[in-house]
Parts: C-alpha cells; structure tokens; sequence
C-alpha cells in the first residue's frame, strides 16, 4: 500500500511516517523527501527526540542509494565509504549528551540485541528522567517500536514507570469491592462516539469499584481521547489512592496520567516530536496507582490483543479482559461484526489460565444499524452530552450510540462473570 503523506507537514514527519512504520509497513524515502530532511538537519529544525526516531527507522529498513545524502548529516567517518557504518559512532552522533550506559544500549539495539529484564529497568528509569538525552530518548522508542518489544523489555519499562507514582497514588488501597481498572486508550478517537463512564457505571453495578486511566492526547488521532470527553462531564479527579475510600461516583472514579505520574506526562510532548506510537502507548494503561484486581483494556489488531494480555499478568494483575477487533480507539464493541474477548485468570500457584470469546452484537441485540457507526464530525461535547442524557434516561435518542452502550455492556458482562468464576481468590 503506497503511503499518503500531507507535504505541509514538516519533512522530518513525513520522513519518519515512510521509514518509522514497522518491519512490514517502512518504505524508502523519495529523493527529494531525503534531500528536503538533509537540508532541515543542516538548518537545525530537527529536534533531537524526531532525529533519533528517524535514524532509528531508517536504520533499522536499511539504507538505500536515494537516502545517501542522509548520511552526509553526519561527521566524516561515521558512514565509511568502503565499510559498514559504526553503530557506537552513529550513536554519539544522534545522542551525545546521552549517558554512556544509556548510549551502549542504543548500539546493542541497532546490532540487533533484545534487552534482558534489569537491562530495560534501568533503561526505563532514563527513560523517565530529565536527565538530557532526548536523542536517545527517540531513537529507543523508535527502533522498539519498528523492531517490536520483548516481554522483558515490557515489563522492564514498566516497573520504572510504576516507580515514578507520586506518594499521594501509592497509599494503601482502602477496602472495599473489588476494583476494575478501564484502560482506554489515550491516543485518540475520530470516528466513533465513547461510552466507557456508562460502561463503567454498569460494571459498578455488578458490584465493583472502576477507576479511569487519562491522559493527554499524544496522537495519532487528535479529535478527542476519554479526557476531553470527561472535560464536559460533571466528574472530579482523584487526589490520591484514598479517594477510593469514598462513596463511588457514578462514572467511577478518574486518574489524570499528570497528577499521577509527571514523569510519564512529559513523554507526551516527546511523543508528538517522534510521531509513531512507542511502547509508552501500551504501557501508560497498565500503570497501577490502586490495587485493581481487574484489569480491562483493548487491542484493535490482533498481534497486539496477545500482548495486551501478555503485559496484564506481567504487571500482576489478577483478571485480565482484552478486546480484539473492536471499535478503534475504545474499548466499545462493534455492532456489525464479532469481537474477540481475550480473558487471563491467576489461579492459586501463581500461573494464569486463558480463555478467548467471541461476542456477537447482532445476535444479542436482536437488531443492527444499517452500516457501523460513521460519522462526517465528532465533538468531545456531543459524545459527553450522549453520555449523559443516556444516564438520566436510559436512551440517548442516538441509535448508533444507545446500541453501541447496550452490546458493550453485554460483553463486559460475559467477560466478568467469567473472571469472576476463575480468577482464585477475586473478592
């Protein structure tokens, strides 16, 4: 498939959108795509973070005949004519103000080495410093995100994030029902309306307290993601894990990803410098600030449904529900086509039994719309105002948006109640 890029867009964007895809999707830059980045690196119009996630894209595709000027971006020696470019040069080329340590396990993933568990960790704890470095900083979630993470390095990166929580979210968790994390995506929603606070007001219902990850949007998709949708709705913020020991709100109870990690709300502004989602788009979901038992998440493709779960035991959570090939950007089910419900459940040793579900909205609605939810304009406003004249009463006169609440709820149903059933110890 040919790549469509927006020429207004700065060269270095456009450039990491053709070579920053994957190990199926990069393509060769054009020669005038190369010469007009050659002539912005030259200029300094590159941000460190975009210049390592460049390089790491194109290295990692290889170089070709027409992105040879690249090269030349570099000092004498770094690319020799008659031998294979040094990796270790290229490095402090793109992140010299890097720590050595850090600058060493950028030229063990260009040379095609995974990360060991301890190695991401203290990989991570760079990560989410503000140490300098942001060269390295693109150039690492670049190449992961390219290469594709190992579960070690996951859970690496990870156990840094969780020690960034501010005291106020590490608190004991006051007693109570068992706790549901909803982690929506926070990179965006432009095609369809959100119903998770309904969503999670029903699972409260079932006899659980829901908490909300949000965050701020990093993109790709800049309409709106949960946050600007709980901008418009009459909710607070939790101030701190003891939050929970009040009575439960009616949409649950919300974590903003800046009072509960600064650390990792400062990648947002990395993120929109290297442009491709890196693995801190899968990890801000999974951090635990409360002592959720559950944790409930989704993945459009499915490579990513595997891992989501994989993740989900890997940070200690006792039930585990993935959606696969739902709604993108949510976690809302579809209304014409089946969905997969990947379920994980801890038992008493410690290892963790899997399920998989197909759920069919068709089937239990009885009815369907004509076509899947399209829509010409999206507004955070109107999905709020949805939101909330369905809560009053019970309908929302949108019929897209009132099916979409009622099989979406169903399939949560399921999936709880099998949990429920065989996670050991839930409650």
């Amino acid at each position: 498939m040919a790549i469509v890029l927006d020429n207004t867009e700065p060269a270095i964007v456009r450039g990491i959108k053709t070579v920053g895809v994957g190990k199926k999707g990069s393509k060769p830059l054009t020669p005038q795509l190369a010469r007009e980045i050659f002539e912005d690196l030259q200029s300094g119009k590159v941000s460190p973070a975009a210049k390592g996630a460049f390089f790491a894209g194109l290295l990692a595709k290889g170089i070709e005949k027409d992105e040879a000027i690249l090269m030349e971006a570099f000092p004498p020696g770094v690319f020799p004519v008659a031998s294979a470019p040094d990796p270790q040069k290229i490095v402090d080329a793109i992140a010299p103000d890097a720590p050595d340590f850090v600058r060493w396990v950028c030229v063990q993933l260009l040379t095609g080495h995974t990360l060991d568990k301890h190695t991401a960790y203290d990989l991570g704890k760079f990560l989410l410093s503000d140490e300098p470095g942001d060269g390295a900083r693109g150039l690492v979630a670049s190449f992961l995100r390219v290469r594709y993470e190992t579960e070690d390095e996951y859970e690496g990166i990870w156990q840094a994030m969780q020690e960034t929580i501010a005291p106020a979210f590490r608190t004991p968790t006051p007693a109570g029902e068992p706790i549901v994390q909803l982690a929506e995506p926070f990179d965006g929603n432009d095609h369809s309306y959100m119903v998770t606070p309904l969503v999670a007001d029903f699972v409260q219902g079932l006899g659980f307290r829901t908490i909300h990850m949000t965050g701020r949007n990093s993109g790709p998709k800049l309409v709106f993601n949960l946050l600007d949708v709980v901008g418009y709705l009459p909710v607070s913020f939790a101030q701190g894990n003891n939050d929970l020991a009040k009575a439960k709100p009616r949409y649950g109870w919300f974590f903003h990803q800046k009072d509960v990690s600064p650390a990792v709300d400062r990648w947002v502004d990395i993120r929109r410098q290297t442009i491709k989602r890196p693995f801190l788009s899968t990890l801000e979901k999974f951090i635990k600030p409360v002592d959720a038992q559950i944790i409930i998440t989704s993945a459009f493709h499915p490579p990513y449904g595997e891992k989501m779960r994989a993740i989900s035991e890997r940070a200690g959570f006792a039930g585990i529900m993935v959606i696969r090939n739902g709604i993108e950007g949510s976690m809302a089910f579809p209304l014409k086509r089946p969905a997969k419900i990947l379920l994980s459940a801890r038992q008493k040793d410690g290892s963790y039994h899997q399920e998989e579900m197909t759920f069919e909205a068709e089937l239990f609605l009885g009815t369907s719309p004509a076509t899947e939810e399209v829509r010409e304009q999206l507004t955070a406003q109107e999905n709020a105002r949805l939101i909330e004249a369905y809560s009053r009463k019970g309908a929302s006169g949108d019929e897209w948006f009132d099916l979409r609440v009622k099989a979406t709820c169903e399939g949560f149903r399921k999936g709880l109640q099998w949990l429920g059933e065989n996670v050991y110890g839930l409650g």
